[in-house]
């Protein structure tokens, strides 16, 4: 194999680990939309063209194959100066500093010192291997689409839309609207799809993380002292072909050395993943948590007052339920290859989940109905011990009843979470949503590879996500 690049698995600290190729990913997201987030701000504030230059340098040293070198190293170092002495020289008194703090300054000099230290450490190293590239098909374009489609109907089809709608709505006589220009909207708009993009983000990179963890634990393979390389040729996977959902896309589902198809699973699995964490921030954390009963409510909603204005309850609890479904995930993954995970990683789940609102009350809102008199400690406590005994109660009972059922292992697990996590009234709604769905999925008779995949982990994961939104409003039922 011919070799022109430094960043190679032994040369690179980013390869050596799959917390490291995560940790690249993330850097590729928040330099990407902070770029897009300082080209509109250029208008008002000129300084904003070193966060421009700066981030597109963190993003082309991320991405681009090219070896290390002298040059690039005193490119990323220039750079940060530039973004250092142009924040320096900013009248504002927190330049360093954004209410988006993944936008801010400091960020952006921080990833330009990290990826200059990883320079000078590959050049001292001398290590250079070439990456050939195969003729694959590429689904770029189709990527590139339906990306360019969500910003339209965000960017224009929505606020074209509400214009209209303002026309005919009631105002008071005495109401003053302070029109805002085209370049502010859009600068508010394009900042709030930002925030939402690098949450999904996220959350595709917890889906590829997640199809590592599924396929590895079972078989007492390590997740982390091991870097990512393609199953059938074992050429470690390049940092452009690496990003969730946009490297399959890009390499048309197959590997770029030896071709051999990639599982549409890795793609399902991501697009599933970026599905939970924007479902949450759309219905959850933007809302103030307004779905989960008994939490407090807030006067002021929306990404300004909860994100920019951090509630840390309401990004606790959204991370508490996101950390919830990809576990839920997980299992339905190891159901679907048929594989056990060890007892250390059950006992680990059911422990971290019940032991978080213990620390964190207000990731448990929600009590059992007792004297006022009792302790809160043990109020806590006996909801965790109702819920996860009704949870793993009805996942036994479902399991050995359902002929669907006793296809899964970890189905009793999984509801044991849930009821550990959103008490045992959720548990009960939802082995209902879950059960109903069993029901027509023998009616329908849905047999063969779609029979397969119909894990019931994975059908109980959908009904956990349909429950979501309207826990609130089913809670005033019980």
């Amino acid at each position: 194999m011919n070799t022109d690049s430094a960043f190679t698995s032994a040369a690179e600290p980013l390869n050596r680990s799959l917390f490291g190729e995560y940790a690249r990913m993330l850097l590729v997201g928040t330099a990407g939309c902070s770029a897009v987030a300082a080209v509109l701000r250029m208008a008002v504030d000129p300084s904003a063209i070193a966060m421009v230059i700066g981030n597109a340098i963190v993003l082309a040293s991320l991405i681009s194959a090219r070896p290390a070198g002298t040059l690039r190293l005193t490119i990323l170092a220039t750079a940060a100066l530039l973004v250092s002495w142009f924040t320096a020289r900013s009248e504002t008194p927190l330049a360093w500093w954004s209410p988006i703090v993944f936008f801010s300054p400091a960020v952006a000099v921080a990833s330009l010192g990290f990826l200059t230290v990883r320079d000078l450490f590959a050049v001292v190293h001398n290590f250079q291997q070439r990456s050939s590239r195969s003729s694959l098909r590429s689904y770029r374009t189709l990527g590139i689409a339906i990306g360019l489609l969500i910003a339209i109907v965000y960017m224009i089809v929505v606020p074209s839309v509400s214009a209209v709608l303002e026309l005919f709505r009631d105002r008071p006589a005495n109401y003053t609207i302070t029109e805002l220009t085209i370049g502010e909207s859009l600068r508010i708009r394009s900042a709030k799809f930002a925030i939402f993009a690098i949450f999904t983000y996220v959350g595709a990179c917890w889906g590829s993380f997640l199809n590592v963890v599924a396929y590895s634990i079972p078989r007492s393979e390590s997740i982390t002292l091991r870097s990512s390389a393609c199953p059938k040729c074992g050429v470690p996977i390049r940092r452009l072909d690496n990003l969730p959902i946009f490297s399959y896309l890009n390499l048309g589902g197959r590997c770029r050395d030896c071709g051999v198809a990639i599982p549409v699973r890795y793609l399902i699995v991501e697009l599933v993943a970026a599905g939970i964490f924007a479902s949450l921030f759309l219905v959850e954390l933007v809302t103030g948590a307004a779905n989960v009963p008994g939490f407090q409510h807030y006067a002021h909603t929306g990404i300004l007052w909860i994100i920019l204005y951090t509630k840390w309850p309401v990004v606790g609890i959204v991370l508490y339920h996101a950390a919830l479904m990809c576990t839920l995930l997980t299992l339905a993954l190891t159901d679907l290859d048929r594989r056990r995970l060890p007892g250390w990683f059950r006992w680990t789940s059911v422990i971290v989940f019940a032991g978080l609102p213990m620390i964190a009350s207000q990731l448990q809102p929600f009590t059992l109905a007792l004297p006022s008199s009792v302790p809160d400690a043990f109020w806590r406590v006996s909801t965790i011990l109702v819920g996860a005994v009704t949870g793993a109660g009805l996942g036994i009972a479902i399991q050995r009843v359902s002929q669907l059922g006793k296809r899964s292992q970890a189905l009793p697990l999984a509801l044991t979470l849930i009821g550990v996590s959103l008490g045992w009234q959720a548990t009960v709604t939802i082995a209902a949503i879950f059960v109903a769905s069993l029901l027509a999925i023998r009616h329908f008779n849905v047999s063969g590879a779609q029979h397969r995949l119909l894990q019931p982990t994975a059908i109980l994961l959908a009904a956990a996500m349909l429950h979501h939104p309207f826990w609130k409003l089913i809670a005033g039922i019980w």
